[in-house]
């Protein structure tokens, strides 16, 4: 490998790690700003970044996908995500995790997974979009950091309900992004990577979202149902989709 190319996976690294622990460590620490003495303002947020996700899931994720491959490549990716996460919540279940801790917990692991999941091909796309503009690849890198945000707090949110220490949530919300920097760094170096296998990847971080957002962040969130939440996830789609248009 030449040292131009090292240089540009190292940059596509540190643009990538940037997005990512910007934006969800970010969201972490903005959690302990947040009263925690109700849960509505925690039922909101899960509702706001829970509507933002769908939103990239099916506006942007998805649909590239369908772009690369076809429909079959697609649904077994998704199959695969989804059933990831399910094995997961499983193995959390037979560990006692959600008898020890609160639903809340649970849900912010379950997120924190899947938000770790997808972050891998959106670094996938700052980096190959560093191979064809630069000023693309960073622009893709601000629009990630900026959904990653409600998604760290969301994520954090429950855990610090649930009694987690700050610097455990802190750590946990980092370690969600660090994928981005991965991805961007993969995409850069395997440009010429297969577009079924680029197809795959966005499907199972759909499953994997979907699952998440569908079997813990709706339950949990629209608890009581509020419509704080209803209206939470209403404007987290909207935004989302806003998001889905820039990129």
């Amino acid at each position: 490998m030449g040292d131009s190319m090292l240089d540009g996976v190292m940059w596509a690294a540190v643009v990538g790690s940037a997005a990512g622990l910007l934006g969800t460590g970010l969201g972490g620490v903005l959690s302990f700003l947040i009263p925690v003495s109700g849960t509505r303002i925690l039922q909101r947020l899960m509702g706001l970044a829970g509507g933002m996700m769908i939103a990239v899931v099916c506006f942007d994720l998805i649909p590239e996908a369908f772009e690369l491959s076809g429909v079959p490549m697609v649904a077994m990716g998704i199959a695969l995500g989804a059933g990831f996460i399910l094995l997961l919540d499983m193995a959390l279940d037979r560990a006692g995790g959600a008898r020890q801790s609160t639903p809340y917990v649970k849900a912010g692991l379950l997120l924190g997974i899947g938000i770790a999941a997808h972050n891998l091909p959106e670094g996938l796309a700052i980096g190959s979009g560093m191979v064809a503009f630069p000023s693309l690849g960073l622009g893709l890198s601000i629009v990630i950091a900026a959904h990653n945000v409600p998604e760290g707090l969301a994520m954090a949110a429950p855990m610090r309900m649930g009694g987690v220490k700050k610097l455990r949530i802190v750590l946990l919300t980092l370690a969600a992004g660090l994928p981005t920097g991965l991805g961007a760094a993969a995409g850069l170096l395997l440009g010429q990577i297969s577009a079924w296998a680029i197809s795959l990847c966005l499907g199972f971080a759909g499953g994997a979202m979907l699952y998440v957002i569908s079997g813990e962040m709706l339950p949990t969130g629209a608890a009581g149902r509020h419509k704080g939440f209803a209206l939470s996830f209403v404007l987290g789609l909207l935004l989302g989709m806003a998001l889905s248009i820039w990129i």
